[in-house]
């Protein structure tokens, strides 16, 4: 409908993913002048008492029940000078953690234990690489846990034991499509990888060859990312090596590159929560920050967080506790990153200065380490849970469903957390014309107008016979689906005109990919950005229905005495619900395709996966249905709603409010 960037008015390629950096850049310069206006100790330990509470609070808490760890030792593999114990025990009751435990040959005293964090490798604790770390570290004196985390090793949340195959890609697929019914319920999938970990810290303190008082931690990648976490909330952690997962949010924004669930902590940016500010919260303990100099992790960002977090070491007179290695390579735990974190365990847990640096590291088979018969935990044990069954039970406990109409708006409002620009809109007129369809000469008009500075928004409007109400559309597409939802648009012309609306980032003000990844896929453009806007405390739904809002001030404009419905097909079917439910003007609803349940979706396994309906917290405090029931003083029809598989869902009522259901 409209020609590229809009008719030749305006460019809207690049106008939304520099709206999200400029947003994310101005908490940085706020996070900057805070950060460089501490000047004492007890100035930092306030701030990082608030960060360490924030991070927990945003990850859906910690106060989980310790309970019996119940470790069972699967098998023992003899080396020369080690032996290597499969084990697995229950971080939770029935949840199992499948791990290998390396220990010296011939321990006659307490020795230090160092706790290894697996990254994104499909055989996690298997992997070459990882092997080698634990075995250095082994032949120099150190008990050596590597754990499984969630979605990799004997640890798949998606394995069907019939097929015998997991259904859902392991790793950061899985954490991803995990995390998004963990983001519903207002918490994080890093809640349980960091879970697993203060688990095996207990497991670690339990065994009687370790001494408590000298555990250091190290990972690399995702491993990173874990062992970063770990250094923030768990004190027991003594001296700590994370790898390749430091760097900065400042650099990672001009990437266009997309983390995984666990990785994109909700309102980071927001409240000044950087990579930084894991290894500061460290001090004055020791830490070694391991980098690649060409990691997609940035170098520059690796940089700039370690000048920050070395002023805080400096602060507590400590700085010779903080080094950055950068190696040669790529991302990944090479032989050089290896041999520098063997040295830094060995000065800093052993006070010693010698290292064994074999020339030589044997690895065993993955089969060989496996602690399961079968490969997997899920075939193992009857009663294994997984995290769709975990989440839900936590959302059965946290969940506080809000019946109130009016309590419900305000929630809704706060949840969303829309903005709050109420600039005059200036619609322009930018073209019109007549559509010619089944005999019928309809006019329209070419609109585009900024709801919000430097952000563009369009429409068409197409002027129907009765002027008494003008019905805001919004398709999958926006205006690019004009022609195949035509027949739709018929039907509302029959009651009023008809402004098919595109909000920001759809249709005509699409923006351009920016990475490599699908527009819509895992870890693609619509991905990125709404992670990148939840860092922020909001999200692209929220955008979204802030500019359908503003939309109809734009149609009252034109017409004050016009009455204004709404009506969304698919996605954009939440988005018009949610402007029902805050726009009490809006006189009937219209919903098609409409997921029609959080809790079903969240109860679901193996749902239909879709970026665009990842919201922070949403569900803890009402479902669809809720706000359906909301707005029972208007007409609402729902056609063909949707389950959490995409199927129609068999719905006849609707609480015995007047609903139109086909």
């Amino acid at each position: 409908m409209f020609r590229p960037f809009l008719d030749g008015y305006y460019d809207v390629e690049d106008q939304l993913p520099e709206y999200v950096k400029r947003r994310a850049f101005e908490y940085f310069q706020k996070e900057e002048i805070e950060k460089n206006s501490i000047k004492s100790i007890e100035e930092f330990e306030k701030r990082k008492e608030k960060i360490r509470d924030y991070f927990i609070e945003a990850i859906g808490g910690l106060d989980i029940e310790r309970t019996e760890l119940n470790p069972v030792y699967a098998g023992v593999i003899e080396k020369d000078s080690y032996i290597v114990k499969k084990v697995i025990y229950q971080s939770i009751p029935n949840f199992y953690v499948t791990s290998n435990l390396y220990m010296p040959k011939d321990i006659d005293r307490k020795i230090p234990a160092i706790l290894f964090a697996c990254g994104h490798w499909e055989s996690a604790k298997a992997c070459p690489e990882y092997q080698k770390v634990c075995i250095e570290l082994v032949k120099n004196g150190f008990i050596v846990l590597a754990v499984d985390p969630i979605g990799q090793g004997e640890r798949m949340q998606y394995y069907d034991r019939e097929l015998k195959r997991t259904l859902i890609r392991w790793g950061t697929m899985e954490h991803s499509y995990a995390g998004l019914q963990c983001t519903l319920v207002g918490a994080n999938i890093a809640r349980y990888f960091i879970w697993d970990l203060i688990r095996a810290i207990d497991l670690l303190e339990s065994l009687s060859e370790v001494d408590p008082t000298k555990i250091g931690l190290t990972g690399n990648s995702g491993g990173g990312t874990q062992s970063s976490y770990l250094m923030l909330i768990e004190p027991r952690i003594k001296v700590a090596v994370p790898c390749t997962y430091i760097t900065s949010r400042e650099e990672y924004m001009k990437t266009g590159q997309a983390h995984d669930s666990e990785q994109n902590i909700f309102n980071a940016i927001a409240m000044g929560l950087n990579y930084d500010d894991f290894i500061s919260c460290f001090a004055p303990k020791p830490v070694m920050i391991g980098a690649v100099d060409s990691d997609f992790f940035c170098i520059e960002g690796v940089i700039n967080s370690y000048e920050r977090a070395k002023k805080i070491y400096r602060l507590y007179g400590k700085e010779e506790n903080i080094k950055l290695h950068v190696a040669k390579g790529t991302h990944s735990y090479n032989d050089e990153l290896r041999q520098e974190a063997v040295r830094w365990f060995v000065k800093h847990l052993k006070c010693e200065e010698t290292v064994n640096i074999s020339e030589n590291l044997e690895i065993e088979r993955e089969e060989n380490l496996r602690c399961t018969q079968t490969g997997q935990v899920l075939a193992e044990f009857d009663s294994a849970k997984d995290i769709p069954t975990l989440n839900y039970e936590y959302f059965e406990k946290r969940a506080e469903r809000i019946s109130d109409k009016e309590k419900i708006r305000e929630k809704l409002l706060e949840v969303l957390n829309i903005p709050k620009d109420n600039k005059p809109l200036y619609p322009r007129i930018i073209g019109e014309g007549i559509f010619n369809f089944y005999n019928s000469s309809l006019k329209y008009k070419k609109i585009f107008m900024f709801p919000e500075k430097d952000i563009a928004t369009a429409g068409v409007y197409i002027e129907g016979k009765d002027k008494r109400m003008c019905t805001l559309l919004l398709l999958n597409e926006g205006t690019n689906d004009i022609q195949r939802d035509f027949d739709l648009i018929r039907q509302f012309l029959s009651n009023g005109d008809v402004f098919v609306f595109d909000p920001r980032g759809v249709g005509s003000v699409r923006c351009r990919d920016i990475n490599l990844h699908g527009f819509y896929e895992y870890y693609g453009t619509e991905y990125k950005l709404n992670f990148d806007l939840m860092m922020l405390g909001t999200s692209m739904t929220a955008l979204r229905v802030f500019d359908i809002l503003r939309a109809i001030e734009c149609v009252k404009s034109f017409n004050p005495d016009i009455d204004v419905a709404i009506a969304g097909k698919g996605i954009s079917a939440i988005y018009a619900l949610f402007a029902s439910v805050i726009d009490k003007g809006i006189k009937e609803v219209y919903l098609e395709d409409l997921l029609y349940s959080y809790r079903e979706l969240i109860s679901t396994k193996y749902y239909r996966y879709d970026p665009r309906i990842e919201i922070y917290g949403i569900a803890r405090y009402f479902d669809i249905e809720d706000l359906i029931l909301s707005l029972n003083d208007r007409k609402i029809t729902l056609v063909n709603p949707r389950n959490a598989k995409g199927e129609i869902a068999n719905i006849d009522k609707l609480g015995g409010i007047n609903v139109y259901i086909y």
